[in-house]
């Protein structure tokens, strides 16, 4: 059974990992939860999977001392402790569902303690992939992006010598102004912005979306991933 620990567990991809978790009882075991703010929803998901630790912001510290009934889960700090939490010995896999650049410590932490890791953080990769994936060839971890871009190309490329890739094609929905003209950009309302047409994710994805930018992430991302130049990567 793997023990794993789930950095935004509230989170769209933290969400879904439990849903796994659930699809596959034998196989995993929850270690870790983390949030900042949504701590009620976390308390929910400690009634569920009885994890040794969470980690949340401060007020939500307060309120899981006041409401955990057990003292065998311990609380810590979201701003403070997670580099500790991923290093723990018995952990197996850390997922990393938070958003920005916080990520980058308990990333980092992970790959030099030889864990295998599941990112769906783009910002970490952005500004320290080369980094970050040099740290992680040298501590024998293993790196598994579980984003969905990133995610189909390692699927695509498992089994297959590196050297049979050749051009990569990023797809972009081009969000909720795709169809906008150019002559219409400054009268856009945010709401109009903010009102993806495929799917519902936090305000700055969705206007990262809007302006492409949060593809350009993903051209650095995959770069850094998959040891690529950027003219063999097509948006």
């Amino acid at each position: 059974m793997r023990k794993i620990v789930i950095l935004g567990s509230t989170g769209s991809i933290g969400v879904n990992t439990l849903k796994v978790v659930d699809r596959f009882p034998g196989k995993f075991k929850v270690i870790g939860l983390t949030a900042y703010n949504n701590f009620e929803l976390l308390f929910e998901q400690i009634k569920k999977y009885s994890p040794l630790y969470v980690a949340v912001g401060l007020k939500g510290m307060d309120y899981l001392k006041r409401t955990i009934a057990s003292s065998k889960i311990k609380v810590l700090s979201v701003e403070h402790d997670l580099s500790d939490l991923v290093t723990l010995p018995l952990v197996d896999i850390v997922v990393i569902g938070m958003r920005g650049s916080a990520a980058l410590g308990p990333f980092l932490s992970a790959v030099r303690a030889g864990k295998r890791v599941a990112p769906a953080n783009k910002e970490a990769l952005v500004v320290a992939g080369d980094i970050i994936m040099r740290e992680a060839k040298r501590c024998g971890a293993e790196i598994i992006p579980v984003d969905s871009e990133q995610s189909a190309i390692f699927q695509c490329l498992e089994g297959r010598k590196r050297s049979e890739l050749k051009k990569i094609f990023l797809t972009a929905s081009g969000g909720a102004v795709y169809h906008v003209p150019k002559a219409e950009f400054g009268k856009l309302s945010v709401r109009r912005i903010l009102n993806h047409p495929r799917w519902k994710m936090g305000k700055k994805i969705t206007v990262d979306s809007a302006t492409l930018m949060n593809k350009g992430f993903e051209v650095i991302e995959a770069i850094r991933l998959f040891h690529l130049d950027v003219e063999q990567i097509e948006v």
